[in-house]
């Protein structure tokens, strides 16, 4: 990364701390109102699963640790390079050979989650550790 971007500004631990709290908070929120919305509690058996870098090394015993994810390790599932323009290309496809995603298609719906009344007071729920993190 400094190499990137040519500076020797080296973040504290500190800065880093500051920076899982506020996407560990975001991402938790983002699960915690999708699971509101579908009438999912944390202790259903629903697989979540992690997508791209991010879920393929994430450690599930420590986002469970840090609350990041509240639900049974055995449910949290990496997804793999999930495609988001292969995704797109399926989806919105005015080929007549994208029948196949039709019923795909008519069974997603977006949810801008920033957009949720909610989701701020729901952010700021989750920016807090657990206590045994803490201590």
């Amino acid at each position: 990364m400094l190499g990137v971007f040519r500076t020797s500004w080296k973040p504290t631990p500190r800065v880093y701390g500051a920076t899982l709290q506020l996407a560990k908070a975001a991402i938790a929120a983002g699960i915690r109102l999708l699971r509101q919305r579908f009438g999912r509690e944390a202790c259903d058996p629903v697989p979540i699963y992690l997508a791209g870098a991010f879920g393929n090394y994430v450690n599930r015993t420590s986002a469970r640790r840090i609350g990041l994810i509240d639900a049974p390790e055995d449910t949290i599932e990496p997804a793999g390079n999930t495609a988001l323009l292969g995704a797109k290309m399926a989806l919105f496809a005015n080929d007549p050979d994208a029948d196949a995603f039709r019923d795909l298609r008519s069974r997603i719906e977006h949810l801008p989650l920033a957009a949720d009344p909610a989701f701020h007071q729901t952010y700021v729920e989750e920016l807090g550790f657990p206590a045994s993190v803490r201590s």
